[in-house]
């Protein structure tokens, strides 16, 4: 009982933080702190602003979310953010949004991992060789992505894939590929047919 209680006053007191920094300082708050969140409160969070997280996902401390507002193509909101049913968001997961991200159900994505919907050097120099590039995400279902992976703008992740530790993923992949390296190349294909 007590600690139930004590759990809601939690739950109290960062949505008064959470709602309070936003009316002083706006969204640009909100993004910033949500690295501070405890992840009891992550989820919460998320949907209060525009997110879609499906039941029993699991948030670690440490969430970054970036471009939520400042880029072009910002909604001021987490609503580009989709995660589904019992997903595994690890501690210090770098989520940029000025495009998509769609995390479909049972997903893992360990500690450190970045996935990026736009790359973008600016109005500077080098934009003349790389142009701004905007795409969104798709993490496929039960697919496993370890840890201080980068996944890259516009890449889709097929059904339960697995991808390697600090592999940097620029191009898709089908269902039940096994993929590493810098860039992330075909290691093997699961089997469909495993118990």
């Amino acid at each position: 009982m007590i600690q139930r209680i004590r759990m809601d006053f939690q739950v109290v007191f960062w949505y008064i933080y959470f709602s309070f920094g936003r009316w002083l300082f706006g969204m640009r708050f909100v993004s910033r702190k949500i690295s501070s969140c405890p992840d009891f409160f992550l989820a919460r969070l998320l949907i209060l602003y525009g997110a879609k997280i499906g039941k029993h996902s699991n948030f670690k401390d440490g969430l970054r979310v970036d471009n939520v507002i400042g880029d072009k193509d910002s909604t001021g909101d987490f609503s580009k953010l989709s995660v589904g049913d019992n997903c595994y968001i690890g501690m210090g997961v770098l989520l940029d949004l000025p495009g998509y991200i769609r995390i479909q159900n049972e997903c893992i994505l360990s500690a450190g991992v970045k996935i990026l919907t736009h790359q973008d050097c600016g109005n500077r120099l080098m934009a003349r060789f790389y142009p701004r590039k905007l795409a969104d995400v798709w993490i496929g279902e039960g697919t496993w992505i370890g840890t201080n992976a980068v996944v890259l703008a516009g890449v889709e992740l097929g059904r339960c894939c697995v991808v390697g530790a600090g592999a940097v993923v620029t191009q898709s992949f089908p269902d039940y590929s096994v993929i590493g390296g810098v860039p992330a190349r075909l290691i093997k294909t699961l089997s469909r047919d495993a118990p």
